[in-house]
């Protein structure tokens, strides 16, 4: 695929004016969520996400990356000092470095993703400030760094073929849509990032194992899934969209991070707790491993960056989906982005696992 330039001469207004012609058309071809792709989590207004412009003086704070360096971002150690960024869905987000204690700017923030190829943003799913500050953390690293994958795990791993045929305007949104089976919700949470990477002829990565995967180790209940897993060999169908085997087993520090978020009145199975802990563990395992495959492969096989998008619980602290990336590359090294309000702030960013801090940043916003 031949990709547009995003070079100095492209601006961040002209990415959002396109995003706003693609995103919001008439024809009526937004897919299965119907009028929701026209609302204002999808649609890239000047005045909005892809567009926000600081609220304060950048030149009150002082000069300096994290590390000491001297940079042209800012960091602030008060945010009553900090700019703050407005878009469509969310206003007065701010940048908080969890290790510094700092407040940052924008500039200082991509100053610090600049030394890893992988970000990592999670969200709190179906929530439209938080997928439009996706796409926020996105466009920059686009315009930054150029040649950049979106990594998603609201796709199966077999729909990769349909969305590089959509990507190149091979196929229509609506046969897209049809074929490649997104999420639920897609077009009024999701759609948003695909056409941005459309518009730059980016690549889209999908990332999570296939339903039919997941099919064939429920049938095989109440054999442990990585059992089922690690017995597949490369005649089983979906060979080609899964890790080698054997995954390795998770470990006490993995499920004790599990188990925090774990329904058991929810996820038994009729089974005693122990048990079902011990079974949906695996089954986060092979997901996170599943994931972490398909991006350490698009590392290994590319230059590009990757900015992957997923649920805050394979994203905070790193000991899910970053950690399993590392197992299948050395290129793995990556930098944690995810979200709060400002009543859930100081818990969040006082939280640890495992000696592990929630994330390097916490993008902080009021939703409108």
């Amino acid at each position: 695929m031949t990709r547009r330039s995003m070079d100095g001469h492209h601006s961040l207004a002209w990415l959002v004016a396109a995003a706003l012609v693609v995103g919001c058309g008439d024809d009526g071809s937004a897919g299965t969520e119907g009028s929701s792709d026209t609302d204002a989590s999808t649609s890239g207004a000047s005045e909005g996400s892809s567009g926000s412009t600081s609220t304060a003086a950048e030149s009150e704070g002082s000069t300096g990356g994290t590390d000491g360096t001297t940079t042209g971002g800012q960091t602030f150690p008060n945010p009553d000092d900090a700019p703050s960024y407005d878009g469509d869905a969310f206003v007065g987000m701010q940048i908080y470095d969890v290790r510094a204690d700092l407040w940052l700017d924008e500039e200082a923030l991509m100053e610090g993703l600049d030394p890893v190829r992988l970000v990592f943003v999670g969200e709190q799913h179906e929530t439209p400030p938080i997928h439009e500050l996706q796409r926020w953390v996105l466009e920059r690293e686009i315009l930054r760094h150029g040649d950049v994958a979106l990594g998603m795990e609201h796709f199966q791993a077999d729909a990769q073929s349909v969305i590089d045929q959509y990507l190149a305007d091979e196929i229509d949104e609506s046969t897209f849509l049809s074929m490649s089976d997104p999420w639920t919700g897609y077009s009024k949470y999701w759609r948003q990032l695909v056409e941005t990477m459309k518009i730059v002829d980016g690549p889209v990565i999908a990332l999570n194992i296939p339903d039919e995967a997941l099919d064939s180790i429920y049938a095989s209940f109440p054999q442990a899934p990585i059992d089922v897993f690690n017995g597949w060999g490369p005649a089983f169908p979906y060979d080609a969209y899964i890790p080698p085997r054997p995954l390795a087993p998770w470990d006490a520090v993995y499920q004790g991070y599990f188990e925090g978020s774990f329904d058991y009145g929810s996820h038994n199975l009729g089974l005693s707790y122990d048990d079902a802990l011990n079974y949906f563990t695996d089954l986060a395992l092979i997901r996170d491993d599943t994931m972490g495959y398909h991006v350490a492969r698009h590392l290994e096989e590319t230059s590009d960056r990757v900015v992957m998008v997923g649920g805050d619980w394979h994203v905070q602290t790193g000991l899910a989906t970053p950690d399993s990336v590392k197992k299948f590359t050395d290129a793995g090294e990556s930098k944690l982005i995810t979200t709060a309000t400002p009543a859930d702030f100081d818990v969040l960013r006082a939280t640890m696992v495992a000696d592990r801090p929630i994330a390097d940043y916490i993008l902080v916003y009021d939703p409108v």
